[in-house]
């Protein structure tokens, strides 16, 4: 104790860094506390209240929302309101195809057709309904005249429109006499993505999960030992499903939030849970008791756990600004599992370490290894191995790591985001397969439609130009309205029965079919013009196309703030992590980089589609799904920085304790580089069923964050992170007014200490 006081008052002598006092304060009442100490009351309790939050939160996920990737308060969403109230007319939400082995003109047919129509028009939840059979509009009617569709608009927001959608499949079963019934549209495409992400999800977990055990029971060599991070996660994700089903009483949450709790609780929990362990048997192994050696584990990896979770939280949260609720729901998700995660970490498995002891090594299946001293209190030999050559070289090591990060980001220069479509869906969707015979069959695609709708009181002559001027745009097949039907600037017919007519109450109504699907280049150029073409006043323009303008310009607004807000909260909380500026610097510098390769990837695999061979087939529409690009892209940063962290922590304290940055470097990444590979390859396993999906949005998220982590753990941390710590030197340490960090120099004082000496504790 009295060694203890004369450093920290050396230190203070010296005008050295004096003990944190702001952003540990919840670490430091855990240490008080000492919960181990009462460790069967302790775990009593969170048996108990795992218990209960689970079956909470597993009881209310019917009432989370099934949608969120339209922008709240879209003008294409206030568009569509207003044209629904105003004209009785928008774009169909639920389309069905209804498929006959004759001619559907057949009296037999026909009357099954207007059967289903009438079920539809009585259902609740429905506004305007069309059939080629009430209307006789020949685009509702298949080249072959053997298909019909039936359209309809439904009311409310776009999660109101998806359980419409449902409930009204459903009822309609896939046969009505002589025709089949097959649905698609966007309402429907939405809830029939639901359903296959969670069979994907099902699948998932029942790979992952076994194979993450197997790998956690490589990493700890103990059967005990292996379980203690998989309790972590158990109560990391009970508690973020309380969580969300409370937070759904007060705002609309997104199903997929409990998608990404089940992810986020895996990876998180688990990392942290194995920092968390490996320390305790480090400790224990140096020959300190049971007690001393939780609590140096708790000061020591428990700091590194509270300082990661709180940059993760940041860079998450970050994701409040799109207004997105998949987004939101993501962040709010991601929020509670990093709070849950970090305190199982810092109290729970503390109180299962102290019940078990030393008996952590327990069903040990490797116990010959261990005794051949292949992993012990020094570390991985291999990754000191590895990481001598690094510090031996470093420039070259930096300059190689840096390469293939360039070469990787490369084709993220030419990256588009765009919405997710039924071509997204699986190959035997039935949605999908009837998607694409309606785009084939058809004359007029539903789904490239757009509805525009006037001013009132606009002259007929103007509503004439108007459409010419429409119709002669490169991104327009053809228009309608009630003074007739246009392609390529010219009038080519009589208006239909369908169409609005003249004395429409609402004002004059165009239906505007794109050659283009929703998304593309020249589907939003075509929106646009529409929006700025001169007209007597505002222009109305509502559909698929026009709601991905929307939500790309949202994305593009709420980017830059993100990623800003993002990269100053890991530079200011990882400053006053090291005590240095470079260090963080760095961090920033390096995730970036590592953001960028994941990018590039992504890019070349998914926009471009290459690599189907390996990753199994899946629809590539030239650009990346918007909103799953943005929260992929947080997480795969909040995972970087999350590993950095780890890293860092290490080797400072080696720093602390040697005066040597280099011997710092190599004792450092030898401690954690094989924490850090094990917890990316657990991450990456997780990561393995939706990797395997034939969902592209469920696809491009698990192969982007096991990329992410990959590349992250061999690269970066492997080979550009010691590289340039070894580089930089003391300078890693410098901070201005500041002499010298160290507050011990050129002696080997105990984790204690060192904890104390630079406020660590």
């Amino acid at each position: 104790m009295h060694r203890r006081h004369s450093i920290r008052g050396d230190a203070a002598a010296r005008g050295g860094p004096r003990p944190a006092r702001g952003g540990l304060r919840l670490l430091r009442a855990v240490a008080r506390w000492r919960p181990w100490h009462s460790a069967r009351l302790t775990l009593a309790a969170c048996v108990l209240g795992t218990v209960a939050m689970g079956l909470f939160g597993t009881g209310g996920l019917d009432r989370l929302s099934i949608t969120g990737a339209v922008p709240s308060g879209a003008p294409a969403t206030r568009d569509s309101t207003t044209l629904a109230k105003r004209y009785g007319s928008s774009t169909p939400d639920l389309v069905l195809l209804l498929r006959a082995a004759s001619d559907v003109r057949t009296p037999e047919v026909t009357a099954a057709g207007r059967t289903v129509e009438s079920d539809i028009r009585r259902a609740p939840g429905v506004g305007t309904v069309a059939s080629y059979w009430s209307t006789s509009d020949a685009a509702l009617l298949s080249r072959d005249t053997r298909a019909a569709l039936v359209t309809a608009e439904l009311t409310g927001d776009e999660a109101f429109r998806a359980k419409t959608a449902q409930r009204l499949v459903t009822a309609l079963g896939a046969h009505r006499g002589p025709v089949t019934i097959t649905p698609t549209g966007g309402a429907w495409t939405r809830a029939e993505f639901l359903d296959d992400n969670r069979a994907d999800l099902l699948r998932a977990e029942l790979i992952s999960a076994p194979a993450c055990a197997l790998i956690l029971l490589f990493v700890f060599r103990s059967l005990v030992a292996a379980l203690l991070p998989v309790v972590s996660a158990l109560v990391s994700t009970a508690g973020t499903l309380a969580f969300l089903r409370l937070l759904s009483s007060l705002t609309e949450v997104s199903v997929y939030a409990s998608n990404i709790a089940t992810a986020l609780g895996l990876g998180l929990a688990v990392d942290y849970g194995i920092l968390m362990v490996a320390r305790f048997r480090e400790e224990s192994m140096a020959g300190a008791p049971l007690q001393e050696a939780i609590a140096r584990s708790v000061r020591t990896a428990g700091r590194a756990v509270v300082v990661s979770a709180s940059i993760v939280l940041v860079s998450l949260s970050a994701l409040l600004l799109f207004p997105f609720v998949f987004l939101r729901s993501a962040a709010w998700a991601a929020i509670a599992v990093v709070v849950f995660s970090a305190a199982a970490s810092v109290i729970v498995i503390p109180a299962l370490l102290t019940l078990l002891g030393h008996h952590i090594d327990r069903l040990d299946l490797f116990a010959r290894l261990r005794s051949s001293g292949v992993s012990g209190p020094e570390g991985s030999p291999g990754v000191r191995r590895a990481t001598l050559a690094v510090t031996r070289r470093p420039a070259v090591a930096a300059l190689i790591a840096t390469c293939v990060l360039a070469v990787m980001s490369l084709p993220a220069w030419h990256v588009a985001l765009g919405p997710s479509a039924v071509d997204d869906l699986p190959q035997h969707s039935k949605t999908r397969t009837a998607g694409v015979a309606i785009r084939q069959d058809f004359a007029s695609a539903p789904e490239r439609g757009l509805i525009v709708g006037l001013p009132k009181g606009t002259p007929r002559e103007d509503v004439d130009g108007y459409a010419r001027t429409v119709s002669a745009l490169p991104q327009t097949a053809a228009v309608r309205t009630f003074t007739g039907q246009y392609r390529g600037g010219a009038k080519t017919g009589a208006p239909g029965p369908s169409d609005a007519h003249e004395d429409s109450p609402g004002g004059p109504l165009l239906t505007v079919t794109s050659r283009f699907r929703a998304g593309t280049a020249e589907s939003a150029a075509l929106v646009k013009q529409l929006r700025t073409l001169p007209a007597h006043g505002r222009v109305l323009v509502a559909g698929e196309a026009a709601e991905a303008v929307d939500a790309q310009s949202a994305i593009r607004r709420a980017l830059p703030w993100c990623f800003g807000l993002i990269a100053a909260a890991t530079f200011v909380l990882m400053a006053l992590f090291t005590r240095s500026l470079l260090v963080p610097f760095k961090a920033v510098v390096v995730a970036a980089a590592s953001l960028a390769a994941t990018l590039g990837c992504l890019v070349y695999v998914f926009q471009d589609g290459h690599l189907r061979g390996v990753l199994g087939d899946f629809h590539a529409p030239g650009y990346l799904i918007d909103t799953s690009t943005v929260f992929l892209l947080a997480t795969a940063y909040a995972l970087s920085v999350d590993y950095e962290v780890f890293i860092v922590a290490r080797i400072k304290e080696e720093y602390l304790a040697s005066g040597d940055n280099t011997s710092a470097v190599v004792a450092g990444m030898r401690r954690t580089g094989r924490l850090v590979t094990a917890a990316s390859l657990v991450f990456a396993t997780a990561m393995a069923g939706p990797a395997t999906s034939q969902v592209t949005p469920l696809k491009l998220t698990g192969v982007g964050l096991a990329l992410a982590v990959l590349v992250d753990a061999v690269v970066v941390r492997g080979a550009l992170v010691p590289g340039l710590m070894t580089l930089a030197g003391r300078a890693n340490w410098w901070l201005p007014g500041v002499r010298d960090m160290r507050e011990v120099r050129g002696t080997r004082c105990t984790a204690d200490e060192r904890a104390e000496a630079c406020g660590d504790g």
